[in-house]
């Protein structure tokens, strides 16, 4: 994903790679994209060492890296790690209000929803049946899912296994589903005023 001689670097969690690196080329912009592992969120208090490990490494060699990467329950702590660097982030808590977009808005005060994206759809089994110990502990589903009332997908790209998939979570929590497709944009809304500033500040 290298390209010599470009001054900004994406430094972005693996759940949202794929798409930054597309957004990337799409707009044809002068940048590297480094990935960094999404497993991180099953351990919120390592993402913002492991982030800044990487940002020691590529301050020495850009003058800007966006960190697409929420804030993930780091409490705070990411945002002050990049306060050290020539580093920013898109505003927001995490990777699924980036990719709901003004629909996160709606439904701020609605604390029953569980939000999935297509990775979150793909990394299911993975992420949270082993992540949580719920292959090993069927009873905890109760405590994790029980308040939830409903699960909103808010999708990428549309691939009919990927929905069955995330319908056959929903019914896993015996909660309805709603399917809305955004597609990167709202990630992409995000993405461009960081650049946009650091192209005015070049010139």
């Amino acid at each position: 994903m290298s390209t010599t001689g470009a001054k900004v670097a994406f430094l972005a969690c693996g759940a949202v790679a794929l798409d930054t690196k597309a957004i990337v080329d799409a707009r044809g912009w002068d940048a590297d994209v480094h990935g960094i592992s999404s497993d991180l969120h099953m351990t919120p208090l390592e993402i913002a060492p492991a982030v800044e490990a990487k940002l020691a490494d590529l301050a020495q060699r850009y003058d800007r890296v966006i960190v697409v990467y929420g804030d993930c329950g780091t409490g705070g702590r990411l945002d002050k790690v990049l306060e050290k660097y020539p580093a920013v982030r898109p505003a927001g808590v995490h990777c699924f209000q980036w990719y709901s977009g003004e629909l996160f808005e709606r439904f701020t005060e609605d604390y029953g929803i569980y939000f999935l994206t297509d990775w979150l759809v793909t990394n299911w089994d993975r992420a949270v049946i082993k992540g949580l110990g719920l292959d090993r502990f069927p009873w905890l589903k109760e405590t994790y899912f029980g308040n939830l009332t409903r699960v909103l997908f808010v999708r990428q790209h549309p691939d009919p296994e990927r929905e069955a998939k995330a319908r056959e979570i929903a019914g896993y929590m015996d909660l309805p589903i709603e399917i809305h497709d955004l597609g990167v944009k709202p990630l992409e809304d995000l993405l461009v005023p960081l650049m946009e500033e650091f192209a005015h500040v070049r010139a």
